[in-house]
This record gives C-alpha cells, structure tokens and sequence, in this order.
C-alpha cells in the first residue's frame, strides 16, 4: 500500500469493506477510521450501526465532519498514532457537509494539503457519482458535480485508484 489510496464505487458496492481489508491485512487493528457521516433519520442511524459492527474490533474511531476532522489532528501530529494509517470514509459526506460553503474549494484544498504533508497511509472511501444520469433536483446536480471534483482531484493526487462494483475491486490505477 501507498501513501494515498482511492477507493470508490457506487452504494452498497462494498467499497468500506474493501477499504478496511486493504488496512487490516497489512496492519492489523493498528489504524483509524474517520467515520463521517451523519445520523440524520433512522436509515443512516441503521446504517451507521452497521458500519461499527462491521469495523474490526481494536480499530481507533473517530466520528466526526470534515471540520471537526481536520481540526481534531487525526491527519496531523497525533501522539501514540502518529503515522497510523487512516480510513476516511467517506468523501462524499465531507461534500455535503460543505455543500453549502461558497468556499467549498478551500476545504478540498486543506484536505489535500493535510494528505500529501502526513506521515501515514490515507485510504479515502467515496461515492462514484460518474456513471447516473444528471439529476433534475438542483441540490443532488450541484453535490454529484462537487463530489465529482473532489473524486477526481484526489485520483490526480492518489498513488492508487480502485473502483468497487458487486464487491470486486478493480484497481484502475
């Protein structure tokens, strides 16, 4: 494994599992994951559930934004772990919750600069939003655009690409 690792595919796709199975067969228990979305009904509560339970137990949590995310230091300087690998899972939670943001370009760009300046592996897990068709509602345009962006900057920057479909990884890059 590299530095950077993308990993993303459509929902349900089993780009989580792959990504945590890139981490623990090389590092055991011995990294984080950056758990960023939100429960905001029922479903993404379920969800959220889900997700634990399926992280491997001994794995270090953080379930925060973006904001709260960079702010926290677990891309920076972090005492025991610095240099432990990181899951951030996902990107496209990190969009919505910026969405908003006239600034937008300023939160990708501090995410980037925190991936390339740490010491540890990063494997980002995002939503492939390239291949629907364009939505009529504005608000799901503006964030497949965005996320669309940031999907493709962070492929730029990435020493390795991985499209999830079905469970199977193929590694694109």
């Amino acid at each position: 494994m590299r530095d950077l690792v993308l990993v993303t595919g459509g929902i349900r796709s089993g780009k989580t599992a792959f990504a945590m199975s890139l981490l623990s067969h090389r590092f055991g228990d011995r990294w984080l994951y950056w758990a960023t979305g939100k429960a905001l009904d029922a479903e993404m509560e379920a969800r959220i559930a889900r997700h634990r339970q399926e992280r491997p137990e001994g794995v270090a949590t953080l379930e925060a934004g973006l904001g709260e995310g960079i702010t926290s230091g677990i891309l920076g300087a972090g005492g025991e772990r610095e240099g432990w690998p990181v899951l951030l899972d996902s990107l496209g939670f990190c969009v919505l919750e910026t969405l908003g943001d006239p600034e937008i370009s300023s939160w990708m760009d501090r995410l980037s600069e925190l991936l390339s300046t740490r010491q540890g592996p990063v494997v980002v897990v995002s939503e492939e939003v390239g291949w629907g068709g364009v939505s009529m509602d504005p608000s799901a345009r503006l964030f497949a655009d965005r996320l669309g962006l940031w999907n493709q900057r962070l492929a730029r920057e990435a020493q390795a690409v991985y499209a999830v479909m079905a469970g199977c990884p193929l590694r694109i890059r």
